[in-house]
């Protein structure tokens, strides 16, 4: 005999998990086009073609829906195991280039996300220790790990603060690979070239002899 409750079960579930995510999707979408204070949760969920009061059952409010876009934005922050994939560089030069193009696209990739986070950040600073983490530290970590072994290797001067040069790139892939997107259009090709521009005056500056 088919136990109907277990049938049942995975079934909701499912379906909570997808009515979960459409909700959340329309609260990206909603709140990066028209920001957290006008995106109302009639409109979120008539985005996701759900029922209001869903907002409510599954993140307790509006203010939980953005909670849950945090999260989201947590888990995709970095995609460092990424970056951390690639074989070492040669040299200071191509190690931050390259770091810089992988942001690049990475940032492009969670935009939605950012013009989301930027705006309540502004607003409300006591989230700025956990937006810098998020942002910054492990894709920072892995670059200064790949210059120290290029120090070792004396490719990097031996008296370079390379965690600091690492939050350098960091926060200078943030400026090109978004702000400057935002604010002046569509420039890709000349944001790519600023970034090598970038990748080579810092390396020259790092490198010994």
């Amino acid at each position: 005999m088919v136990d109907v409750k277990a049938v049942k079960t995975p079934t909701r579930r499912r379906d909570r998990e997808a009515s979960r995510r459409a909700l959340l999707d329309a609260g990206i979408a909603l709140f990066s086009q028209q920001g957290y204070d006008a995106a109302t949760t009639r409109a979120i969920a008539a985005h996701a073609g759900l029922n209001e009061q869903l907002i409510t059952r599954y993140f307790g409010g509006k203010a939980g829906l953005l909670s849950a876009v945090y999260a989201h934005f947590l888990e995709r922050r970095d995609n460092d195991a990424a970056y951390a994939a690639l074989p070492p560089s040669g040299s200071a030069q191509e190690e931050i280039g390259r770091f810089l193009h992988w942001k690049h696209d990475h940032l492009h990739d969670i935009a939605p996300l950012l013009q989301i986070v930027l705006p309540q950040l502004v607003r409300d600073p006591t989230l700025a220790p956990g937006f810098d983490n998020s942002i910054t530290q492990r894709g920072a970590i892995i670059l200064a790990e790949r210059l120290d072994g290029l120090k070792r290797a004396g490719k990097v001067r031996a008296d370079v603060d390379t965690a600091r040069v690492a939050q350098l790139v960091v926060w200078q892939s943030l400026s090109l690979s978004f702000l400057m997107r935002r604010f002046a259009g569509d420039r890709d090709r000349e944001i790519l070239r600023l970034i090598d521009v970038f990748a080579q005056e810092m390396g020259a500056g790092l490198a010994t002899g």
